[in-house]
C-alpha cells in the first residue's frame, strides 16, 4: 500500500517541478494589445515580442543629435492591397533610451500601417509611458512594459481625405536585446 502511495505523490510532485518551469516561460513571455479607434488589432500568431536596442546618428542639419534608442515593431495580417502591391499592417515604435527610467521618453515615435495606409503620429496629442523596466541578469538584455495613447494621421493627409485614428494600448514584458557593440556605451544597474 505504501509503494503506490510513494509512486503518486514522486509523480505529482515532479509534475509539479515540470509545471512551474512552464509557468516561469509563460511569465516571462511578452504581449501586445493595441486597439485602433476601438479595434483591436490582430497581431500574427508567430509574432516575438521583443525588440533591440539601436545607435542613432545625429541629422545632417544638426537639429538631431546622435542617440541609442529602443525599437520594436509588432506585424499584423499581410495582404494585397486594390494595385496588388503586398502590404504588412504593423505597429513600430522608437523611445529612447534611458537606463531603467520609468515614465514618458523624452524622445519618441511611433508609426502605424493599418487597413492599406501608413500613418505617423501627432506629437501634441501622443503619449507613451514605460511602466515597467527589467535587467536580466546576463545584462545583454532587459524587459519593457509601456501604456501608449496616439492620434495617429495618415501620410498623404490632407488630400488622401482619410480622418486620423486612435492608437491605444500596452506592451507588457518585451525582451529588448543590447547588442555587445552597444552594451559598452550603456551601463546596466548592478543585480538586485
Amino acid at each position: 500500500m505504501k509503494q503506490p502511495i510513494i509512486a503518486i505523490l514522486f509523480l505529482a510532485l515532479t509534475g509539479l517541478c515540470f509545471r512551474t518551469a512552464e509557468d516561469d516561460q509563460q511569465k516571462d513571455k511578452g504581449s501586445f494589445y493595441a486597439t485602433v479607434d476601438g479595434k483591436m488589432f490582430k497581431v500574427r500568431e508567430d509574432q516575438l515580442f521583443r525588440g533591440i536596442l539601436v545607435s542613432k546618428s545625429a541629422s545632417m542639419d544638426g537639429r538631431t543629435p546622435s542617440r541609442t534608442v529602443i525599437s520594436t515593431t509588432f506585424n499584423g495580417a499581410t495582404y494585397d492591397k486594390a494595385d496588388k502591391t503586398p502590404f504588412t499592417e504593423s505597429v513600430a515604435f522608437e523611445m529612447s533610451y534611458e537606463e531603467s527610467k520609468l515614465g514618458p521618453p523624452a524622445i519618441f515615435s511611433i508609426a502605424l500601417q493599418v487597413n492599406s495606409t501608413d500613418y505617423s503620429m501627432v506629437k501634441e496629442t501622443s503619449k507613451i509611458k514605460i511602466t515597467d523596466f527589467v535587467w536580466e541578469a546576463d545584462h545583454k538584455h532587459f524587459h519593457l512594459s509601456a501604456d501608449f495613447d496616439c492620434q495617429m494621421r495618415s501620410w498623404g493627409y490632407p488630400s488622401d481625405n482619410k480622418k486620423d485614428v486612435n492608437l491605444k494600448g500596452h506592451m507588457t514584458n518585451i525582451r529588448i536585446t543590447v547588442p555587445s557593440w552597444l552594451a559598452g556605451k550603456t551601463q546596466a544597474p548592478a543585480a538586485r
